[in-house]
């Protein structure tokens, strides 16, 4: 006959490297998750990095992109009105209408504003 403390004692040489198996199995579950989290850390920083260069390149053709349309408009200013084509002189463009000229000095400090008048002398009653 068996003692019924036989049959639990079988369980119990059982359970003691069951629990070993899972503990290590828990353990190296553990350093695995880690080392994926890691892994997924350094891939975010790399497509991180990627944007802000994907960034800065949008920035820059942005930019080069105002300048071109800006050239446009300067292009377009020397054409005459309803004329197609801008106007050249030894290959270089010109104002259509040269009276629309400003001319700006750089002064060396502050001055008072000077104005005159340099037209036909007024006539007196």
């Amino acid at each position: 006959m068996m003692h019924p403390k036989s049959g639990g004692n079988m369980l119990s040489l059982m359970g003691k490297p069951l629990c070993v198996v899972l503990l290590l199995t828990g353990l190296f579950g553990l350093i695995w998750l880690r080392s994926s989290i890691i892994a997924a850390a350094y891939d975010l920083r790399t497509l991180e990095e990627q944007r802000m260069d994907a960034l800065k390149e949008t920035k820059l053709l942005l930019a080069e992109r105002a300048k071109l349309t800006s050239i446009e408009k300067i292009n377009a200013s020397f054409r005459g009105p309803g004329q197609g084509e801008a106007r050249t002189v030894a290959g270089e463009n010109i104002f259509s209408n040269r009276v629309r000229v400003i001319h700006v000095k750089r002064g060396k400090g502050q001055e008072p504003y000077k104005a005159s008048y340099t037209g036909a002398a007024t006539s007196g009653p």
